[in-house]
């Protein structure tokens, strides 16, 4: 495999790095970016273990936890016109969350303005680099970000990439969904700014951007927006794995197959047959590759980027 970043365990990783460990939130997890048929990686994942972490000293209301309030922070962000506003988004995003929260009851926040206030803070920041990159202007990124703590995970989506439950007994559960410009409410949306839809080797806005939210293209305002969508998912025992990925491969793959797939990969029950899975000890860094793989094998030309996080120990 070309151009491929695998990552297992976690510390802090943003755009690859290798780094080892365990989390209290997930039993483990692995990411793995491949830059595909593209000429430029411009996707960016970034993971930190209790971005939220102990020392704020706030103990949640609800003492079944056992301890203090903690969050693992996973991101998948998928750029274009450049990898620019994708890597600001790796390097700065999870740091203005800590700056959002550090004073707060972490078990009381309201977690939907939190995001959308990161977010909105995330984009003017990419607009004052205009003055230092004037690529950034034409520039942009989606952004898909969880915090998952041991009760609740926590989804905010801005563009086209995904995030997807798997539960016990359930159907996969999407958390999020995609900003596509061909989306009802998104082309009323963009209609009622006075923008336009126009189908041009797919919908885009303007004919231009195939997603209708993301983060800077400041050029294409206010028709496209960085304001995330955020759901709040309650946890439960039957809770497997969470796949956040770029729309590399969603594009070729539904959530049905992906979490199939992820599944058996986390069952051991897949074959480590090529030569580039073969080094990854851990089940959800090797899921991560395997599900990157098997993307490219149905025709993705994309960027693909994509987080495993196991939940529960499978038996």
């Amino acid at each position: 495999m070309v151009g491929i970043l695998v990552s297992s365990g976690g510390n802090e990783i943003c755009g690859g790095d290798n780094v080892s460990g365990d989390f209290l939130q997930s039993v483990s997890h692995g990411s793995v970016s491949v830059c595909g048929g593209r000429p430029e990686m411009e996707d960016a994942v970034t993971v930190v273990q209790n971005l939220l972490p102990s020392s704020y000293n706030v103990r949640p209301r609800n003492h079944d936890h056992g301890g203090e309030v903690k969050y693992d922070f996973f991101a998948v962000y998928d750029g274009h016109g450049g990898s620019v506003v994708a890597n600001l988004c790796c390097e700065r995003l999870h740091k203005i969350l800590v700056n959002e929260t550090v004073s707060s009851n972490l078990d009381e926040i309201d977690w939907e303005n939190v995001m959308v206030s990161c977010f909105e803070k995330m984009d003017r920041e990419v607009s004052e680099k205009e003055v230092e990159n004037q690529r950034i202007k034409s520039a942009g990124s989606t952004a898909v970000v969880s915090l998952i703590s041991k009760d609740k995970i926590i989804v905010a989506n801005c563009g086209d990439s995904r995030a997807v439950l798997s539960r016990v007994g359930s159907p996969p559960i999407p958390l999020s969904e995609d900003h596509k410009p061909d989306r009802k409410d998104e082309m009323e949306r963009i209609e009622g700014a006075g923008g336009m839809v126009i189908n041009w080797n797919g919908f885009r806005v303007l004919g231009v951007l195939a997603t209708s939210r993301c983060i800077g293209d400041r050029y294409l305002k206010p028709f496209v927006t960085s304001v995330p969508e955020v759901t709040i998912t309650s946890r439960n025992e039957s809770d497997e794995f969470l796949i956040l990925a770029s729309d590399g491969l969603w594009d070729v793959m539904s959530n049905k197959m992906a979490c199939q797939i992820a599944r058996k990969c986390l069952e051991g029950k897949v074959a480590r047959i090529s030569s580039s899975l073969l080094d990854h000890t851990c089940n959800a860094a090797f899921a991560a590759a395997v599900l990157a793989e098997v993307s490219m094998a149905r025709g993705s030309k994309d960027n693909i980027s994509v987080v495993v996080d196991e939940l529960k120990k499978l038996i």
